[in-house]
């Protein structure tokens, strides 16, 4: 996988792994707590947060006095957006999916062991308006990380099964035979299924996108309640997925 390769300059890659700290849960961290988690010096974790502070990826509260990110991380995912042709394609074609089907459609990319959402598109009647957008997530227990995960070479797959497995909900799989099992499965059919894996009450079926050279780095999902999302339903949107799938390979 991406973070196993040996970096060409340690001290920079050792200074941007702290931005990794950031999340959704966790939006501010302090000094000391940021080096108990990364195992650094707390004078060497005080001089990266200064600069990185001096380049406007981080800011510091001036109430709690701990480290948020900063605009020029927000600066750069725009860029990012508004530079990714495979995005701009796929934008238009999960508009049509969720106005047919009146569900959320999610796009997410690969990010070393994880899947990151880059893009939504919410029904007319729903109030949800992007936040998901960055939101990061396991692999193995989301049907967007298990769409890409069933397509990647064996050596990452198993990279991947070598870490962790985290127990979300009940229905999460963390014996790693079930879990190939059923990579094994979503690659013969084509698409994955989260079986309310990583949020309880919340089903999906994902298809991985594919790039003209065969790689898959992205995958888009319908994504409901369990309780509209029986399993009629998910065959039913599999097909979609893969026509709408097939229809973007075309384009891309």
């Amino acid at each position: 996988m991406q973070n196993e390769i040996e970096p060409k300059v340690k001290s920079l890659y050792k200074a941007l792994k702290l931005l990794d700290y950031f999340d959704a849960e966790h939006a501010e961290r302090g000094i000391t707590e940021i080096a108990e988690l990364s195992g650094y010096l707390k004078s060497t974790v005080h001089n990266i947060m200064q600069t990185f502070e001096q380049c406007g990826f981080v800011r510091k509260s001036s109430s709690s006095g701990k480290y948020k990110l900063g605009a020029k991380v927000l600066e750069l995912s725009h860029v990012y957006y508004l530079s990714n042709n495979m995005i701009k394609v796929i934008k238009g074609f999960m508009k049509e999916i969720s106005g047919e089907t009146g569900e959320t459609v999610f796009l997410g990319t690969l990010s070393g062991n994880e899947v990151v959402y880059v893009e939504a598109e919410y029904p007319a009647n729903s109030m949800r308006t992007g936040q998901a957008l960055g939101f990061k997530a396991s692999l193995y227990c989301t049907g967007i990380g298990k769409a890409i995960l069933a397509f990647l070479p064996k050596e990452e797959i198993e990279a991947v099964l070598k870490g962790e497995l985290k127990q979300f909900t009940p229905n999460t799989i963390k014996d790693k035979q079930l879990l190939l099992k059923e990579l094994e499965m979503t690659l013969n059919r084509g698409y994955a299924i989260d079986n309310m894996e990583h949020e309880y009450g919340i089903r999906c079926v994902a298809v991985p996108i594919k790039s003209r050279n065969e790689e898959v780095r992205y995958a888009m999902s319908i994504t409901g309640p369990s309780l509209r999302m029986t399993d009629e339903i998910i065959e039913k949107y599999s097909k979609l997925l893969l026509k709408k799938s097939e229809e973007i390979y075309r384009l891309l």
